[in-house]
């Protein structure tokens, strides 16, 4: 199992605020999981060609490679019939985003190439029907993955048991998935609020989306995956707004990680802590939740407002200070960019702007 010195960001820049179509327009209209599994190949694909070439840049086995892309990845673009149908979510994404991952994710990323990468796939957005709400309307979850790059990922016996641990920080084997926390205004669409039909708030699912497995999946270890001093790594996965609010009308606003650190102050320590996003930022002082020493993550996927700013949208930042009496972190750059580079045309997601491109960030000490 190595033990890992430096952690290296790898910020996969798609924009996500609003539906992209990566279908051609004479696919059948409503070809959902067609429109999933070009969305997952086209991710490999675009692993495959930044690894390949950046070979330099990505060789140092002790350096784990963090790959990010931003929220609502996953999201269905059309074409559809009617034009608006669903307001461009997935149905029954409890067994679409399982399918996607176990055919084609897991087998790519699944090489000895990958050993020494975690990969955030962004979200899925994708909704239960009336019917099977218990409502009038649909439902929407918004669904994060990670996965374990390589071919050593599969749990031992002793990680298995721990798991089943509810006071334990579990491991993450090949992959695992989460929910995100709350869904924000702009999630069903960026002019139509429909908060209301957040899953969160749904009786039928709101006891799962607030047990404590759910909790404690926010932070997880990764099997094969240690610090510099052999003690594995823990981290930390936020989407996006529960980065910052973890309940609905809660006062103060504090992030996932952040109620879970304040209900349980010796919940172990986080060491890199992830955010992807599609119109947040880094907050330190009602979300980042690395100890001193450890990092923030983001990868963000709103389309910038001006065209001077820096694409992709993303920080590496490192935790300088804790305040004791409020818990607000004090964090400052930890790294800059290496390199980025525009994705190869035929591996673009659809057309908008800016283009699909890549910033490989300078490795940073663990």
């Amino acid at each position: 199992m190595p033990n890992y010195k430096n952690v290296q960001l790898i910020a996969y820049g798609v924009v996500t605020s609003a539906p992209t179509q990566i279908l051609p327009d004479t696919a059948a209209p409503n070809s959902y999981t067609a429109d999933a599994r070009a969305r997952a190949t086209r991710l490999c694909d675009v692993a495959d060609w930044v690894r390949t070439n950046n070979t330099a840049a990505l060789s140092d086995p002790s350096t784990l490679k963090v790959f990010v892309a931003p929220e609502f990845y996953f999201r269905y673009g059309g074409p559809s019939d009617p034009p608006n149908t669903l307001e461009d979510s997935y149905p029954n994404g409890e067994l679409l985003l399982p399918n996607v991952n176990e055919e084609i994710l897991k087998p790519r990323f699944g090489k000895k190439e990958y050993n020494d990468w975690l990969i955030i796939p962004g979200t899925m957005f994708w909704h239960k029907s009336a019917q099977d709400s218990g409502t009038t309307h649909p439902t929407y979850f918004n669904t994060v993955l990670a996965l374990h790059g390589g071919t050593d990922t599969a749990l031992t016996p002793e990680e298995r048991n721990a798991n089943a641990d509810p006071m334990t920080v579990p491991t993450m084997g090949p992959s695992s998935t989460n929910q995100k926390a709350l869904m924000s205004r702009i999630d069903y669409a960026l002019n139509i609020d429909n908060r209301q039909w957040d899953a969160a708030i749904n009786p039928m699912f709101q006891p799962i989306l607030g047990d404590w497995e759910w909790w404690r999946w926010h932070t997880f270890k990764v099997h094969g995956v240690n610090g510099p001093t052999g003690h594995p790594l823990v981290f930390g996965l936020e989407v996006c707004l529960e980065h910052v609010k973890a309940y609905a009308g809660q006062v103060p606003q504090f992030g996932i990680l952040r109620a879970l650190r304040t209900s349980f102050p010796t919940w172990p320590e986080i060491d890199v802590h992830l955010v992807t996003s599609c119109g947040m930022s880094l907050q330190p002082a009602y979300g980042v939740e690395a100890q001193i020493g450890g990092y923030a993550i983001i990868c963000d996927g709103m389309q910038p407002r001006s065209s001077k700013a820096s694409w992709p949208t993303a920080a590496h930042d490192l935790v300088v200070d804790i305040d004791p009496t409020d818990q607000s972190h004090d964090t400052q750059a930890a790294s800059t960019v290496q390199s980025v580079a525009n994705v190869p045309a035929n591996l673009q997601i659809g057309t908008h702007n800016p283009a699909d491109a890549v910033a490989i960030w300078k490795p940073t000490l663990l």
